[in-house]
């Protein structure tokens, strides 16, 4: 298999993956932590950069928020946390791109 570089997705508020590039898997807290699964690892032989922004997953309307983004202990995972405009936890549905350099 080739070198992927780039890696992508889009998870809707409840934690479910609508659509994306080598995702395995999203776990959600119930709360504002995603812990978002790849099939490739983000760490070791690949150097990661990564972008994320709230957003909907098809046509629905979008709640403001703000959001972070880390690796994670897993290579092959990362943590996203959502929050609403005033800081406090708050599910959101956001858009995820990993890029991928060796």
């Amino acid at each position: 298999m080739a070198f992927e570089k780039r890696l992508a997705c889009v998870i809707d508020a409840k934690g479910s993956v609508v659509r994306g590039y080598l995702v395995d898997g999203c776990e959600f807290d119930g709360t504002n932590r995603y812990v978002v699964s790849w099939k490739v690892p983000l760490q070791g032989e690949a150097k990661t950069n990564f972008a994320a922004t709230i957003g909907s997953t098809m046509q629905e309307p979008v709640e403001p928020g703000l959001i972070t983004v880390g690796l994670n202990s897993d290579p092959n995972k990362m943590e996203v946390h959502t929050f609403a405009p005033d800081g406090t936890p708050s599910a959101r549905s956001f858009h995820l791109v990993c890029f991928r350099d060796q």
